[in-house]
């Protein structure tokens, strides 16, 4: 099976963070005949775009264009996009080689003219650089209840709860503000919410293959509603890490219910680090009853305390970067 051209389209999922829910959406996407998956799990290339960034703006601040350009054809952007065709030959060009030397399967369900390959990145840090590089690409954004997510990345990696609800918050306010920028611009995104995909996923699909421009008659929406469940954090191989084997689901399963267990502590404090964030995304958040000016001072000390340990680690990271250049330089 042939690769399409290097110039073929790309259906980019940026999800907030880890366990938005990006694996489903991209196997949901590729049921459709004329979509088939990156070689690469997680691209990850807009993490490190501000390398690129910085890359053209030092290159802009000292090239003379002798010529009388239009204001929205500077050289500056017109490198943006080269390097995001680049980006994406590279992904082209690396599924290619997967398939030629057969080590990735050709799934039965993709065209050999198919039209989208999708890539995946569990990750919006510099979301905002995305049509700088890949204006003509099609983007979709993957959001998840901040509280089952928080719990699922916990249950799935051990990540600090505190931290990925801080985390969560950034990254639900940056989503939210840029897409207010890009609504204005007329850009063409798509914010997709995890618990809409999975409980009402016809309907929720219906809406991405219009906005994808892809004919539903020839989508497996059967397919999609029983579709087994891969990389869940339920499913783990005993105490072992996550795997991405296809598991069957089971009638207790339930990604939407992962705080269902969460005591008030538990909620006091998320509530405290990103409530607005969670309204703000539509979600509701457990308001407990009782007295809160104690569960107020109790979040001011966990507060307290949260900032003591990362100034405390800072200061250790310091000391070891320093020890480091001072024992370089007798050295030598």
């Amino acid at each position: 099976m042939n690769i399409q051209k290097e110039g073929s389209n790309f259906i980019f999922i940026q999800g907030m963070m880890p366990r938005s829910g990006t694996h489903y959406l991209m196997h949901l996407l590729c049921l459709h005949p004329k979509c088939r998956r990156s070689v690469l799990v997680e691209d990850g290339l807009l993490a490190k775009s501000s390398l690129l960034t910085k890359y053209i703006e030092r290159n802009n601040r000292q090239w003379v264009v002798d010529a009388d350009l239009p204001e929205d054809m500077g050289a500056e952007q017109l490198l943006a996009e080269g390097l995001g065709e680049g980006l994406r030959i590279f992904l082209n060009r690396l599924t290619q080689k997967a398939l030629d030397e057969k080590k990735m399967p050709v799934t039965e369900t993709c065209d050999i003219d198919y039209r989208y390959m999708v890539t995946k990145t569990p990750n919006v840090s510099n979301l905002k650089n995305f049509f700088k590089f890949f204006p003509d690409e099609k983007l979709l954004i993957l959001v998840r209840d901040g509280r089952s997510l928080v719990e699922s990345i916990n249950l799935s990696f051990k990540y600090n709860r505190e931290t990925a609800t801080r985390d969560w918050a950034n990254a639900a306010r940056d989503i939210f503000e840029i897409q207010k920028q890009w609504m204005r611009e007329g850009k063409q995104f798509l914010v997709v919410k995890y618990e809409e995909l999975y409980a009402n996923t016809e309907n929720e699909m219906r809406k991405i293959l219009s906005f994808l421009d892809l004919d539903a008659a020839c989508y497996d929406f059967e397919k999609a509603l029983y579709s087994p469940v891969i990389g869940s954090s339920v499913f783990m191989r005993g105490a072992g890490p996550v795997h991405w084997a296809p598991v069957d689901k089971t009638a207790e399963f339930n990604p939407l219910l992962r705080s269902a267990k969460w005591t008030r502590k538990q909620h006091e404090r998320f509530n405290w680090l990103a409530g607005k964030e969670l309204v703000m995304w539509g979600y509701d958040p457990v308001k407990p009853l009782g007295a809160k000016f104690l569960w107020v001072l109790t979040n001011y000390f966990y507060d307290w305390g949260y900032a003591s340990k990362l100034w405390f680690w800072r200061f250790i990271r310091l000391n070891q970067f320093i020890g480091k250049k001072l024992k370089a330089y007798f050295t030598k």
